[in-house]
């Protein structure tokens, strides 16, 4: 038979997990990886299963709805398990894509899902009992269940790998990635000069210690330091010369990181570190914690410390507003450089070879019905 003239492979979309606005980067993931997806493999038909609140802002894809309000949390996580799998085979979809965590225990179709972090295992404090034991069955269950897992760091892979049991042969590393919106000039909302600090202040972003360095030196520098996220259990005391933002636009977002001296991201775990390469494509200096994916994100390009060492914090930060201009363009220069290695064509074709060893792996199914290419 000439596949030629088959119907392209359809991938169906799992956004149920999704509230706009509010799952940070996951829901930046989500909306990059499928028009990348579009122009990398453009025989690819997609559908996308949408829940009450996100189906509104899918309106580029076919999409089907699964009457849930995500909102709800044990409803969605029902509906994720007896209704989507329904859908997708109402819908003759090929291979089932989850992208946030948590997939179906079964489904009719091969299926892919995306582990960011292993957050919940490795710092469970930052999240309630009873979801913690929930998201230890769920996506314990997902990485079981799925012919093939794609995460957005060997960090990450490698913790997969240690705490889930998945083995190495179906996780892909399709490293999250940037839309060029932080290389265009934008306007800073802030007065300048100033240290960026952008998350949300769970305890291991370990904003409480950023703020302690932050006075040990405040009176040798003439910088604010701008916190950029919502707070949560590991919020810092107030201090006079720290400013607190909320939600801000993202563009806004990008003109604060082009007006920084330099972004301090003090995170003590993270799966990818948006954030630094963000700093990295909009020009600015980057200084982090050495833990978690920091090193491999940011490369040579940032300025590492020990984030659980607040004198060492506070030197960090010392020794690039000292730095020479010389040394700090070229440092600045060399971010620019790395961050342009992240791109969506580069993580969907990452996520194409997931879908490819779904798909040949899958106990029982034929060859794809026209190649994954």
């Amino acid at each position: 038979m000439n596949p030629a003239s088959e119907r392209p492979l359809r991938i169906g979309v799992n956004t149920l997990f999704l509230i706009p606005r509010e799952v940070g980067g996951t829901e930046i993931y989500v909306r990059s990886i499928l028009p990348a997806l579009r122009e990398v493999a453009p025989s690819l038909s997609f559908v996308v299963f949408t829940n009450r609140e996100n189906h509104d802002s899918f309106g580029d894809y076919p999409r089907r709805r699964i009457p849930v309000h995500a909102t709800s949390r044990p409803c969605r996580i029902l509906a994720e398990q007896t209704l989507l799998p329904l859908a997708a085979r109402r819908a003759g979809i090929d291979v089932l894509y989850s992208p946030g965590y948590t997939a179906p225990a079964w489904a009719p179709c091969p299926q892919v899902v995306t582990l960011h972090d292993t957050q919940f295992l490795d710092y469970p404090e930052d999240i309630p009992w009873l979801a913690r034991r929930a998201q230890r069955v769920l996506v314990g269950c997902a990485a079981r269940r799925a012919n093939a897992i794609t995460t957005v760091s060997r960090f990450s892979a490698g913790r997969i790998r240690e705490c889930l049991g998945a083995p190495m042969d179906k996780i892909f590393v399709a490293h999250s990635s940037l839309s060029g919106v932080f290389a265009q000039p934008q306007p800073c909302i802030m007065k300048k000069p100033f240290l960026l600090y952008v998350a949300n202040t769970y305890p291991h972003k370990n904003a409480r210690r950023l703020v302690e360095a932050f006075a040990m030196i405040a009176d040798r520098i003439p910088h604010d330091l701008i916190l950029v996220g919502q707070p949560r259990e590991g919020e810092p005391p107030p201090h006079p010369r720290v400013r607190r933002l909320h939600y801000i636009d993202y563009l806004e977002l990008a003109g604060l990181f082009q007006g920084a001296d330099a972004l301090v991201f003090p995170s003590l775990y993270e799966g990818f570190g948006r954030p630094i390469v963000e700093a990295m494509e909009a020009g600015t200096r980057v200084i982090a914690a050495r833990t978690g994916s920091a090193p491999e994100i940011g490369g040579a390009a940032a300025t590492y410390f020990d984030g659980m060492n607040v004198e060492a914090i506070a030197h960090a930060m010392l020794e690039v507003l000292q730095e020479t201009p010389e040394t700090r363009a070229a440092h600045i220069e060399e971010g620019r450089r790395w961050a342009r290695r992240y791109t969506w064509q580069e993580c969907a074709r990452q996520t194409l070879a997931a879908f490819r060893h779904a798909m040949e792996k899958a106990p029982g199914r034929a060859a794809p019905r026209s190649p994954v290419s």
